[in-house]
């Protein structure tokens, strides 16, 4: 009786247990680690070492790889991802949640350890909301956590695909990622079936390993092959391989120009260019803006990422003819090339053009019957926040030029000035802080008492910058925080101080605050906040204020 007695005691106790674990498991799931599904993932908040507030719900055009782990069972991955390629890539966003409720500033030497400020890390800001949140992600995949680190996937659309338990290499990683995003795919793209044959391409500068500009604008009488790719990628080294033994890669009429996407120096790219043909312009990434061109490209075809190197195709007339991902040879490149010198100039009827987007149709501004006065050439902007400045290359037989300026609603251009002599420059005013415009400039000369156009225009993207930012500087013992409001049409902010000499960045954030830590009691530190604001590759930057503080 005894026995029978001690054996429903067990039974009963199993039973409270059981039942109390999945209360707790449905606790952590419905409220106390605030874990909600949303579109397929979980939305939790995260603190990162910086004191950015770090949400799993995806960005769009990311594909997010969240890693839960502790330092000795998740180093091997971590520094694997540290010393990738792809880890720098925009478009994967990598974080690392510890699991084991380290300090802020034992994670923040953790991190120290990897020197890769492509990771983000974040640690338990308040109890174990990152414990919490694998065992519930291993509750929403219906997966027992077993080992660490525990890595999930969640792809551009906030999408949860897949969870990973224990160690992995940057390789096994991105073959997972591969097969939820787009980020590997290769082959030519297809053009959007709303727009033309030919699209107009984008004008971008861009700087070559002995630090002269070089412009994604198409010469006359040259197609121009644009390459964009890295360092260390073998499909980019094997596509300048095969471009480097070709017999065009040297003929007048052919331009190569191969741009870094992950930031290598002018140095970086100066060793790599020995090994391929001295015909290849190469250009360094120092600004780490190429990457962003890279992706308007492929906006043009309603792409946002693949394979590299990108390579596109540029016919004579400045219109953007093929682009293609992944390495591809040179038999098939300059089969692209014979196309597009086969299939005619590619240029744009007098009365029609594509519209700033690449879509639709406008008027040529200004067109007219008799075309005896020189295009305008080299065409170039430089804004402020309530203007642009345009300036171009003389017309030699010019009277003038006519200034445009075109608008998006009415899908037409809009005629703002005539200059009525050979004055390369004219200045746009009362325009708005931060927005993207699109000018057009046409030569005009005088014939038998009338006024004769040239053929075609010159047009150039360019957007104002933004407002300066308003801050205020708040010191602390050792510290100093910056706050500001946020500025309308920005993209983010850039925070710099100096205690004495020149400027040092200390951040870039799409957040209004930022936090300085390790300052000297005692010294005084000047600080400023410039708004930016990117648009197709290019960025602009706003005027600015300082302010000082004495740091407690």
């Amino acid at each position: 009786m005894a026995e029978n007695h001690i054996f429903q005691k067990q039974i009963s106790h199993i039973c409270t247990v059981s039942i109390l674990v999945i209360l707790f498991l449905l606790l952590i799931i419905a409220s106390g680690s605030k874990a909600q599904a949303v579109e397929g993932n979980l939305a939790y908040d995260f603190t990162s070492t910086d004191d950015n507030t770090i949400s799993t719900t995806a960005n769009p055009n990311e594909t997010t790889v969240l890693i839960f782990g502790d330092w000795p069972g998740t180093r091997s991955t971590l520094e694997s991802l540290a010393s990738c390629e792809w880890v720098k890539r925009p478009d994967i966003r990598v974080i690392f949640a510890e699991t084991n409720r380290a300090t802020k500033e034992q994670l923040q030497s953790y991190a120290d350890v990897y020197g890769c400020q492509d990771i983000t890390f974040c640690y338990n800001h308040a109890g174990d909301e990152t414990f919490d949140a694998m065992l519930a992600y291993g509750t929403f995949f219906d997966i027992r956590i077993q080992k660490l680190p525990t890595i999930v996937l969640i792809d551009p659309n906030n999408q949860a695909q897949s969870l990973l338990q224990g160690e992995k290499t940057a390789d096994e990683l991105l073959a997972e990622i591969e097969k939820i995003s787009d980020v590997g795919g290769e082959g030519s793209l297809t053009p959007p079936s709303d727009s033309a044959a030919t699209i107009e391409n984008y004008v971008y500068e861009l700087q070559t390993i002995d630090n002269t500009p070089v412009s994604t604008r198409a010469n006359p009488d040259e197609t121009t092959v644009l390459v964009f790719g890295y360092t260390t990628g073998d499909s980019t080294k094997a596509a300048l391989q095969s471009i480097s033994g070709s017999t065009w890669v040297g003929r007048p009429d052919i331009r190569v120009i191969y741009a870094d996407v992950y930031g290598a120096s002018s140095s970086e790219v100066e060793e790599f260019a020995q090994d391929y043909s001295n015909h290849i312009i190469f250009c360094h990434d120092e600004e780490k803006l190429n990457w962003n061109h890279a992706v308007s490209y492929l906006g043009l075809y309603n792409q946002t990422s693949g394979k590299f190197p990108y390579i596109v195709l540029i016919d004579k007339n400045n219109k953007v003819r093929s682009i293609t991902l992944g390495a591809n040879t040179e038999d098939k490149i300059f089969e692209e090339i014979e196309k597009i010198s086969n299939s005619g100039s590619g240029a744009d009827d007098p009365g029609t053009s594509q519209d700033p987007d690449g879509t639709g149709t406008e008027q040529n501004p200004g067109s007219t019957l008799k075309q005896n006065v020189s295009n305008v050439s080299k065409l170039k902007a430089s804004s402020t926040a309530k203007t642009v400045k345009l300036t171009w290359k003389k017309v030699a037989n010019a009277k003038g030029y006519i200034i445009y300026q075109y608008d998006n609603t009415k899908k037409e251009w809009i005629k703002k000035a005539t200059l009525k002599t050979n004055t390369a420059s004219y200045t746009m005013k009362k325009l708005t802080p931060a927005k993207a415009y699109r000018f057009a400039v046409k030569a005009y000369a005088q014939s038998n008492g009338k006024q004769v156009e040239s053929k075609s225009y010159a047009s150039i993207y360019a957007a104002t910058a933004p407002k300066a930012v308003n801050f205020k500087v708040k010191a602390g013992k050792k510290k100093a925080t910056i706050k500001w409001k946020k500025v309308k049409g920005a993209t983010g902010y850039r925070v710099y101080y100096k205690a004495r000499g020149s400027w040092k960045r200390l951040k870039t954030t799409k957040g209004t605050s930022y936090t300085k830590k390790k300052l000297k009691s005692g010294t005084r530190y000047t600080f400023t906040v410039k708004a930016y604001k990117t648009y197709k590759g290019r960025t602009y930057m706003s005027s600015f204020k300082t302010k000082k503080v004495k740091v407690k």
